[in-house]
């Protein structure tokens, strides 16, 4: 899943889950390649001990804590750096790129969204 092109997206936080969820999707009920960044409300110590008190990335090939050294949103797609460890659990690319084929507030919503669940303001 180096690449899809996203015409569902959303964001949000999800009480019953714990956290904050972004989801890009390939297709608006959710089938197909799917980019899911998720980041708990709240975090244990236990999540500490664990390393899991971060964002955590999902996708239909696997889960990774953490990895992601760089994104933006430029010319209607995310790009997003991720390291090698991250990279090899989700077993894609380092570097991954969706195509945002969503309406302008989609693109806002997802974008802010991204910025919160990550912690990690977009590069230029």
């Amino acid at each position: 899943m180096s690449w899809f092109v996203a015409t569902a997206g959303a964001a949000g936080e999800f009480d019953e889950l714990g956290a904050f969820v972004v989801v890009l999707a390939e297709a608006p009920d959710g089938e197909g390649a799917r980019l899911e960044i998720q980041r708990g409300l709240t975090f244990d110590r236990q999540d500490e001990r664990l390393g899991m008190d971060t964002y955590c990335l999902c996708t239909e090939t696997g889960t990774h804590y953490g990895g992601v050294q760089a994104w933006r949103i430029n010319n209607g797609q995310l790009r997003i750096s991720l390291s090698e460890s991250a990279a090899a659990a989700l077993r894609v690319t380092r570097e991954l790129t969706v195509g945002l084929r969503m309406n302008a507030q989609a693109v806002e919503l997802v974008t802010a969204g991204i910025e919160r669940a990550l912690g990690l303001p977009r590069s230029a």
